[in-house]
């Protein structure tokens, strides 16, 4: 890199033109020198971000202290010490950066530079902060509850994460106008190889303490009748699944999307280990989030036919991958652990077979399709075609969630006695107080819980993660929740959006949806561009579906924020490239 380059470099490691060079007193020698000295601090912050980017991907899900013993404690502490001493000085560094181009009267530019997902992000970060300055409970708004730690710390930790990550990430550029293509240089390499391994490894562990196979001694010193309860190095079932739901979407975009059959045979491997995991760990949630993650890679494979020959194979691998698993507790059954009704009957079931062998078909008639108009033709006619599709697939699904919706208040309410003569005593149908591992009463409790609320606490919550610390303040509501939940305690409302509605208000709940929808809608706009973008998309739509019946915590929500972050610098630099006709 030579002079003029270092004196031209913004925050977003573009060149700029000659304005970069500072008018007014100082000579143009001093300019070019502090330009220099700009654009090292710029490689060092960027440096730092790429280290704590690759501590969280490979080393956090494999990190834990005396086993499952306080493993949210251990995981939190990792998260908050390699923050504080790497995220924190490349955050500052980054500002000084920022405040030497505001300074150079580019404040017009830096403003052109915030997209829609920027502005959702600040947005919940604003209003984290002022429920955290109005809250009774300043010490537990600003921790949070212990385990997870989801306070105004942890948001604004990954807030400036995805910050960093969207303008830092070490991109190399190769090629030229059209055959331009984003690649990463070794440093990023080393994250996206630590990311693979590191999650992979820990999908692996998580099936096979399902067989009972502990190479680590997790379950060492702990009572058989928790294994059902904790796996791999996550910990509780709720946050591994939590965990895999949300990272799984990257090496799945990858899968459908990468051209080169080595990276393809890898990532498949990955996403086998994805499936086989999601279909053993026993949280009935992670499948929520899978019917939208495959919702939204469908819409995007509706795009041509070459696409839906990819989605298709997903579909074969998942299958396959649920099959082999349900041969597996055949074969070792005295080792199998008993999984819940909905993971049994994907893994030993009839269904698997049936979309196993329904994806095969479509994908044999589609080959077929092809090899017989010609791929010309064929991509012709799927444009007329193709859109219906993705209309018809969306539209059934709402349908299919809203009648699923009016099923359970029907028969809950005795409407659907009434009318017809019939009760449903299924547990996914009858919305009473153990519906859901006993979120029927938290939900209910909980929107109890807000309607008694202040106007301003309605509108700003009583401080983020303090859901607990406020619910036990208040003594009609701390002594349902103790007869209840005795000798535990309820420490969050067990749906994140509602949880949120309580902690940081409506107008954090509305700053947080905004910034998950605003995401979904412009990585999906850009979703044919790079896998990367894609991932962003699909993140967001498997994590809000994983976490409607879960809640934040340290083990999976700031994996949304880096893979947002991640899809965004992707789209950031292809922008730019086109911009300036590289």
């Amino acid at each position: 890199m030579d002079q003029k380059e270092l004196t031209e470099q913004n925050i977003n490691g573009e060149a700029e033109s000659k304005d970069s060079i500072a008018a007014g007193s100082g000579s143009g020698r001093e300019s070019r020198d502090a330009g220099w000295v700009i654009a090292n601090i710029r490689d060092f912050a960027q440096f730092l971000t790429g280290c704590w980017l690759f501590l969280m991907l490979a080393v956090f899900p494999l990190y834990f202290g005396d086993k499952y013993h306080e493993i949210g404690a251990y995981k939190y502490s990792f998260f908050s010490g390699v923050s504080t001493m790497i995220l924190f000085p490349a955050a500052v560094l980054a500002v000084i950066v920022l405040g030497w181009n505001l300074g150079k009267g580019r404040l017009r530019a830096v403003k052109g530079e915030i997209s829609a997902v920027d502005a959702g992000v600040l947005l919940y970060m604003a209003a984290s902060v002022v429920s955290f300055f109005l809250s009774d409970f300043p010490a537990e708004a600003w921790e949070g509850v212990g385990g997870w730690n989801m306070g105004l710390r942890t948001q604004l930790l990954m807030g400036t994460s995805y910050f960093l990550i969207s303008r830092l990430f070490p991109w190399k550029r190769e090629g030229k106008g059209q055959d331009f293509a984003l690649k990463t240089g070794l440093g990023g390499k080393l994250i996206f190889w630590g990311f693979f391994l590191g999650s992979g490894i820990t999908f692996l562990l998580g099936i096979l303490h399902r067989f009972l196979i502990d190479p680590l001694g997790m379950y060492k010193g702990i009572d058989s009748s928790y294994h059902i309860w904790f796996l791999s190095t996550i910990g509780q079932a709720t946050w591994y699944s939590s965990y895999v739901c949300t990272v799984f979407a990257v090496g799945l975009c990858i899968f459908f999307a990468a051209e080169s059959r080595k990276i393809r045979a890898l990532s498949g491997i990955y996403c086998v280990l994805g499936f086989m995991t999601l279909v053993t760990q026993n949280s009935d949630s992670a499948f929520s989030s899978m019917f939208l993650l495959l919702l939204g890679l469908f819409a995007v494979a509706c795009g041509s036919p070459c696409k839906m020959e990819r989605f298709l194979e997903v579909i074969i691998l998942g299958a396959a991958s649920f099959k082999a698993i349900g041969l597996l507790q055949w074969g070792f059954a005295d080792k199998a652990l008993e999984l819940g009704t909905l993971s049994m009957s994907l893994s030993r079931g009839g269904i698997s077979w049936l979309v196993l062998f329904l994806a095969a078909a479509c994908y044999i008639v589609l080959l077929q399709l092809e090899e017989k108009k010609g791929e010309a033709q064929l991509k012709e006619v799927w444009k007329k075609w193709g859109s219906r599709m993705r209309l018809v697939c969306i539209l059934t699904a709402a349908a299919g969630i809203v009648l699923a919706v009016l099923l359970i208040y029907f028969n809950t309410s005795g409407l659907l006695q009434k009318w017809f003569g019939i009760t449903l005593n299924n547990q996914y149908l009858l919305f009473d107080n153990k519906w859901g591992s006993d979120r029927g009463f938290i939900w209910k409790t909980a929107a109890g819980l807000f309607a008694a609320l202040p106007f301003g606490k309605k509108l700003f919550g009583v401080g983020p993660d303090c859901f607990m610390p406020y619910s036990y303040s208040i003594p009609e509501y701390a002594d349902k929740l103790y007869q209840y939940w005795k000798p535990n305690i309820l420490t969050n409302a067990h749906n994140e959006f509602l949880n949120l509605l309580i902690c940081i208000g409506i107008a954090g709940l509305l700053a947080f949806v905004a910034m998950l929808c605003m995401g979904v809608a412009r990585f999906y706009r850009a979703s044919q561009k790079s896998p990367l973008i894609l991932a962003g998309m699909l993140c967001i739509l498997a994590y809000a579906g994983s976490n409607f019946f879960c809640y934040q915590q340290v083990c999976s929500t700031p994996f949304l924020f880096i893979i947002m972050g991640l899809a965004e610098s992707a789209l950031r630099r292809l922008d730019k490239s086109k911009k300036s006709g590289g």
